[in-house]
């Protein structure tokens, strides 16, 4: 890893971790999709680092690519905005627990099954066929789950958990 990619990868550890004290949403998926979806936070305008769609007048447009009918187009998309990197991991992780994520979450807090859960998500969430294996791969990879387990030592230390 870079030293931009361990830098960045702290803030989203720290970001994941509190959107999972405040909503149960797993920081494994947060910081994969994250990473994915924001290359390693080079790419998060509007403080936007999961590529979610605006719903409101809070909006910026951007060119972006999307995987359709079996090939990559570019399309100029409205993207929401947030005021923080954190307010962002909170909207993601609420996002994750309804609409067409609901089945996959309600599921999980059954089973508290990660690998299950990310590819219930990845079939309503992104247009790339190899998006769950993406974020799997990163989930449980040595780097993430490393910064995780240090996020939520730091935030328990500051006695928020």
């Amino acid at each position: 890893m870079t030293p931009d990619q361990i830098a960045a990868l702290r803030r989203i550890a720290e970001a994941a971790v509190a959107a999972e004290r405040e909503t149960g949403c797993p920081a494994e998926i947060s910081a994969a999709q994250c990473i994915v979806e924001s290359a390693w936070l080079q790419v998060a305008p509007g403080n936007n680092c999961f590529g979610i769609k605006a719903k409101d007048n809070h909006c910026q447009y951007c060119l972006t690519k999307e995987y359709l009918n079996g090939e990559w187009t570019s399309q100029k998309l409205a993207f929401a905005t947030y005021p923080t990197l954190a307010a962002c991991f909170a909207a993601h992780a609420r996002l994750l627990q309804t609409g067409a994520y609901a089945p996959a979450w309600l599921l999980y807090q059954g089973d508290h099954n990660l690998d299950t859960y990310i590819r219930g998500i990845a079939k309503h969430y992104a247009t790339d066929p190899d998006y769950a294996t993406k974020i799997l791969q990163l989930a449980h990879g040595p780097h993430v789950a490393a910064a995780i387990v240090e996020a939520r030592q730091r935030e328990a230390d500051r006695g928020g958990i």
